[in-house]
């Protein structure tokens, strides 16, 4: 698979997006392993991000009832809201870093989880809260009788073979849009903490596909702005089969894991920039003509009505972001702001509610208007300010 063509497609994506180390591997049913590095060593370990939601989803189905209520928030949101995002809470909570580095950091943030505000009910729209993972590694943390990181270790990381995997920091330095050379909070390790190479990633991926248990995790639950969610992984289909994986970015990282279960077949992309999920797009889509004869669909753009343009149009916020939506053309202009961050955007129409932003740094990435009086964008609800 990683022949001489794909390595140079490696180098040339790296480069062109300003990625200055990138490890990609790929596996198929016949149990081999294939690595390509650009600019470090193939067992470079890097920071994966929110790939560590898929092993505290793989956690909490092995120690939790799923069906059991949290005990922190209403007696409605069970387990399974928290891993499918589906909780209708609010996704962030501020710098947990304020809670320190200590084995109590993810306790005294569940304490406070009661105040994040409840946007809607349970199963009334996906949006991507990092507060359900927090939750959820502390409740199996508790139903293990020890911390987070060592249950983790314990019955997902070790199982798995994951013997690079930890929670210390990478000595390969981040780089570019969000790049921070701050510690990773560890009251926020289950949503995105781990630290690991791509062989890692890729036993993790491999272990999934071995495993029967784990089919659970990959049902349909939900409707993301692209695709379905079920408890820890994004679907997809490609070619006609299912996709399932998940991708991490956090302070200048940014990686991909993919999954197809019908060809025992895994991807792991992992990288130290900002712009890798760009990179690492077209390296998808290029194992995805190899493995499955074509790569993902472009959707076409649909023509909308002026007035179902102007409907959108207004300001949306929530407690990380606000956007500034317009009509503009036949598509929509977005002036977006976030983490002291500016982006200015637009989107083609690719459905009557979803857009798809053509052109700069977040090309093809989605946003939609699922319900009334929100928007959707960075795949986290937004609420229409009057």
């Amino acid at each position: 698979m990683l022949d001489s063509t794909f390595c140079r497609a490696c180098d040339d994506a790296a480069a062109r997006f300003g990625v200055p180390a990138l490890v990609v591997g790929v596996a198929g049913a016949d149990g081999t392993t294939e690595l390509h590095a650009v600019g470090c060593e193939p067992d470079e370990r890097f920071r994966i991000a929110s790939v560590t939601k898929p092993m505290t989803a793989s956690l909490a189905a092995r120690v939790l009832d799923l069906e059991a209520a949290t005990g922190v928030w209403p007696e409605d949101v069970r387990v399974r809201h928290l891993l499918s995002h589906t909780s209708g809470f609010a996704g962030e909570n501020g710098d947990l870093a304020r809670f320190g580095d200590g084995d109590d950091a993810l306790r005294l943030a569940v304490a406070e989880l009661p105040k994040v505000a409840r946007l809607l009910g349970v199963d009334e729209a996906w949006s991507y809260a990092n507060a359900g993972y927090w939750l959820a590694g502390w409740l199996a943390a508790e139903a293990a009788g020890e911390t987070y990181e060592d249950a983790l270790r314990r019955h997902v990381l070790g199982p798995a073979g994951m013997a690079s995997a930890g929670f210390d920091e990478p000595e390969l330095p981040g780089s570019g849009r969000g790049a921070t050379t701050a510690p990773y909070p560890r009251a926020r390790r289950p949503s995105g903490g781990l630290v690991a190479d791509a062989s890692d990633v890729i036993r993790f991926a491999r272990w999934q596909l071995a495993e029967p248990w784990t089919e659970t995790l990959r049902q349909p639950l939900a409707r993301p702005v692209g695709g379905v969610y079920g408890l820890g992984f994004f679907g997809e289909r490609v070619g006609g089969v299912d996709v399932w994986g998940h991708p991490g970015s956090y302070g200048g990282f940014q990686s991909s894991m993919l999954l197809v279960p019908s060809e025992g077949a895994v991807f792991a992309g992992l990288t130290s920039s900002g712009e890798g999920s760009r990179a690492l797009r077209e390296l998808e889509n290029l194992w995805f003509e190899r493995l499955l004869g074509e790569p993902r669909r472009v959707p076409e753009t649909v023509v909308l009505p002026d007035e179902a343009l102007e409907a959108y149009a207004g300001t949306y916020a929530n407690d990380e972001a606000s956007a500034v939506v317009a009509r503009s053309g036949s598509g929509l202009a977005v002036h977006a702001t976030e983490g002291g961050e500016t982006f200015e955007l637009w989107a083609r129409p690719v459905g009557e509610r979803t857009f798809e932003v053509a052109g700069g740094p977040f090309e093809g990435s989605r946003f939609d208007f699922p319900i009334d009086g929100f928007a959707r964008v960075g795949n986290r609800l937004a609420a229409r300010v009057p």
